[in-house]
């Protein structure tokens, strides 16, 4: 990852650097930043890694005045596990988190989170719950969180909810497991979660504590080369997860088929339903290969938008209007 560069330090333990790449997108990464710059109860600094945008992109942070906020700039995009690492290089505090250009927080993420590590000493990373959005920022779908503890269930699948956005990490464990793998995109983060799952148990916030934002740009990009990562994963990992006595599963081509039919792609998803009838025959699937090759996916979207990551628990949609509300107000951005 390079040489680590002491831009902050601090001597408290519990502080939290927050690394945000991001590439050409100042509007939503202004009301991102505000949901940071709004924890509350935490002692945080923020590296924005901006990867490559067009000039002026992030030039209003240098007008917010806030010393806990800093900019470093790659003249070309190297990608986001690469932008990632490059943020990780530069934190000087006990823990670090990640979080995308266009997620967002709960005011009290950070703090939970801390305040669940302090529940369990051994963990080293904690996780926590998240909900999906549409750019209106409504709740579409929910995620709970893994029980504390071992996860050897992310063998198979991405248990973590709210991607790369949902965890904060012991900045010396980070670290010693080698960052994101810069080979991969879009599962970089669940690859990840493997490598520091094998090194510590999970801590966990069993509330809605990240919101990802799902619009068209998240249902970019080429669908073989998601499959493509995740047939990595699973041969990387085939050994440890056989040692484990973790069966392989199919709710990673569950959610890679859910994916391609928003983006419109019913041929790819009918074909993800064809492997997970062959490979694990499920035949309880068969219907999604019907539908798939028969519905409309704006049909299929609103079926699994609730069934691929389960139903919202009760109370959270109250929770979660809460804190996002306020940042349907263009006023309250930074």
């Amino acid at each position: 990852m390079g040489e680590r560069r002491e831009s902050f330090t601090t001597s408290d333990t519990d502080a939290v650097t927050v690394v945000i790449p991001t590439k050409d997108r100042p509007v939503l990464l202004r009301r991102t930043l505000g949901s940071v710059l709004a924890q509350q109860d935490v002692e945080l600094q923020v590296v924005v890694v901006d990867d490559g945008s067009q000039a002026g992109a992030t030039d209003f942070i240098q007008h917010l005045g806030d010393q806990r906020v800093r900019v470093v700039r790659n003249e070309r995009s190297t990608g986001v596990a690469r932008a990632r690492n490059r943020g990780l290089d530069d934190v000087g505090t006990g823990w670090v988190a990640f979080l995308d250009d266009d997620d967002m927080w709960a005011p009290d993420k950070l703090a939970a989170q801390l305040g669940a590590a302090r529940d369990l000493p051994a963990a080293q990373w904690v996780c926590g719950g998240a909900v999906t959005v549409d750019e209106s920022l409504h709740v579409l779908a929910a995620m709970r969180p893994p029980p504390a503890g071992p996860v050897p269930t992310l063998l198979s699948y991405n248990r973590i909810p709210g991607g790369a956005s949902g965890t904060i990490v012991r900045t010396d464990l980070a670290r010693e497991v080698g960052g994101f793998d810069t080979e991969l995109s879009n599962l970089a983060d669940w690859e990840f979660w493997i490598r520091l799952a094998m090194r510590s148990p999970v801590a966990c916030v069993d509330r809605p504590v990240t919101a990802y934002l799902r619009h068209a740009q998240t249902l970019s990009g080429d669908p073989t080369g998601v499959l493509d990562e995740f047939r990595v994963i699973q041969q990387r990992y085939e050994a440890v997860r056989a040692h484990h006595g973790v069966p392989a599963s199919s709710k990673s081509y569950e959610w890679f088929a859910r994916r391609q039919v928003r983006a419109g792609r019913r041929s790819s998803a009918a074909r993800s339903y064809v492997t997970i009838a062959r490979e694990f025959q499920d035949r309880d699937r068969a219907w999604g290969l019907a539908l798939a090759a028969a519905a409309t996916p704006r049909a299929l979207v609103r079926r699994w938008d609730r069934k691929g990551l389960g139903p919202v628990p009760a109370g959270w949609e109250d929770e979660v209007e809460a804190w996002l509300a306020p940042m349907r107000t263009p006023s309250v951005s930074v």
